[in-house]
């Protein structure tokens, strides 16, 4: 049962707190790629009650764990190691990583919930998760360069369908980093918007600028040929 998982997974120990990767089936074509070291998964971190993760839309937040809500199935628990440091530094660890895994910088190929898992257990154990859990989307950030632009883009990336638990503000999970976009989103599982710190805006207004001048330039030539003629 949960509760017994919790207690085991979640125990203090003389060397400090279990850090423990929940790992998450995301498709069942995992049953045949599994035995050969590959799958598509969802995974989170868990310390002590806690279950920390990341998601487009959602950015780092935590919620109760072993439970991810509909859609993912509970495949196993890997004991990573102690993490001896108190509340203070893990709270510390996560908001460092805050802007690198904001809401909106999900990408399905080179940031997704796994490279945080990574990223976290790093910082606090000094040591990745299994390498076998995220090979999927390794092997294709090598070939990214050639998938079309329009399939990477954030707003076409979805992990998961979204379950409740994991729509912000609701099923005990909280959000804790901010998005850098003005609208919020309720999908956990699917990015939106523009990276943290990104100036798409004021791109834009630099492409229209440039676009009304070439616009303005080639009516003058037509009209100096008119002239002319």
């Amino acid at each position: 049962c949960h509760s017994h998982r919790l207690k085991m997974w979640g125990a203090r120990t003389s060397y400090g707190i279990k850090v423990t990767l929940n790992v998450y089936d995301l498709s069942p074509v995992n049953e045949f790629i599994y035995p050969v070291g590959l799958g598509v998964f969802h995974t989170g971190v868990q310390i002590g009650a806690t279950e920390y993760t990341f998601a487009g839309g959602a950015g780092i937040f935590d919620h109760t764990p072993l439970e991810p809500g509909d859609n993912v199935v509970f495949r196993e628990s890997i004991e990573l190691g102690s993490f001896e440091g108190g509340q203070q530094v893990l709270k510390q660890a996560v908001s460092e990583l805050g802007p690198l895994f904001s809401p909106d910088s999900y990408n399905i190929l080179i940031k997704n919930c796994n490279h945080f898992s990574s990223a976290l257990c790093e910082k606090l154990l000094k040591k990745n998760i299994p390498g076998h859990i995220n090979r999927l989307a390794d092997f294709g950030g090598f070939f990214a360069s050639c998938i079309p632009k329009s399939l990477l883009d954030s707003s076409g990336q979805t992990e998961a369908s979204v379950p409740k638990s994991y729509q912000v503000g609701g099923g005990g999970a909280r959000r804790l980093t901010a998005s850098s976009t003005s609208s919020s989103t309720q999908s956990a599982f699917t990015g939106t918007g523009t990276s943290l710190g990104s100036s798409s805006s004021n791109n834009n207004d630099v492409d229209n600028s440039e676009l009304s001048d070439r616009r303005e330039r080639t009516r003058q030539a037509r009209l100096a040929r008119l002239g002319a003629s």
